[in-house]
């Protein structure tokens, strides 16, 4: 079992906005929706389902600046 990591908040959102959830949480040896689950209980907002495929194409879609 991996032992328990402390990310600081705004770590946290800024590494969700740069990396897909899936390899973030293999980064963290937890499943995507385990990873989803911890950032709406501290209130870090996450990239829509297609925001990754849309960036891959080229379309450029605004990051959210700061945490809310």
């Amino acid at each position: 079992m991996p032992e328990s990591q402390r990310v600081p908040r705004e770590e946290l959102y800024n590494r969700v906005w740069s990396t897909p959830m899936s390899r973030l949480a293999a980064e963290f040896g937890i499943s995507d929706v385990g990873l989803a689950k911890i950032c709406k209980r501290l209130n870090v907002p996450v990239p829509h389902r297609r925001y990754w495929a849309r960036i891959k194409t080229g379309i450029k879609i605004p990051w959210l600046p700061g945490l809310t």
